[in-house]
């Protein structure tokens, strides 16, 4: 996949009205793990819920990522809007049997305290947060985390639907050569150009 393909499906995500998310890597160098931590835990007792208590499995994974010293290989990644943490998940490109090429895996997809908790918080937040989430993705098999083949592993029998309407409109692009859902994971296979 080019460049440009990359800039192109980040461009299509920013005219659906999301300019103002950004996918970007939380750690605790950068200080955006902090921020989640403080701002998810403030978000828990606002309704009152522990953090503790809050996707503690995935939380467990994530943080020893974000807290250990940085590598190119694995990371945490969110989508982050002005001074919130709307969703983490963790990010790794390795070889795997199977395939030619590296894989990009996204795993340990956790959202914001608010989309449990909030009656305000609606089905296109979570859409915008998902687009953003896959656009970012994308970027990293292009960028940070050099990739021909992505996997993502979806959270919940939604999300597969939603992946379902991005394979759709996916297989027969330029950009992806190969776009199958199997189980709770979407594949995609870059173009080789």
């Amino acid at each position: 996949m080019s460049e440009s393909s990359s800039q192109e499906i980040g461009e299509s995500v920013n005219n659906l009205g999301l300019a103002l998310m950004e996918f970007e890597r939380l750690s605790r160098e950068n200080g955006l793990w902090t921020r989640l931590w403080l701002n998810w835990d403030s978000a828990c007792s606002e309704f009152n819920e522990s953090f503790s208590d809050f996707a503690p499995s995935a939380l467990s994974v994530l943080k020893t990522l974000a807290e250990d010293p940085q590598t190119k290989s694995a990371g945490v990644f969110g989508v982050v809007r002005g001074d919130d943490v709307l969703a983490a998940c963790q990010l790794n490109v390795a070889g795997l049997p199977g395939y030619s090429g590296k894989v990009l895996r996204l795993r340990h997809l956790v959202l914001s305290p608010r989309f449990d908790f909030s009656e305000d918080t609606t089905v296109d937040d979570y859409v915008d947060v998902l687009s953003t989430m896959f656009a970012g993705t994308v970027r990293c098999a292009e960028t940070a985390m050099p990739a021909d083949h992505i996997k993502l592993h979806f959270r919940s029998p939604a999300d597969r639907e939603f992946f379902n309407r991005f394979q759709r409109e996916l297989s027969g692009s330029a950009t992806f050569g190969s776009v199958q859902m199997r189980g709770a994971w979407l594949y995609l296979t870059k173009t080789q150009s």
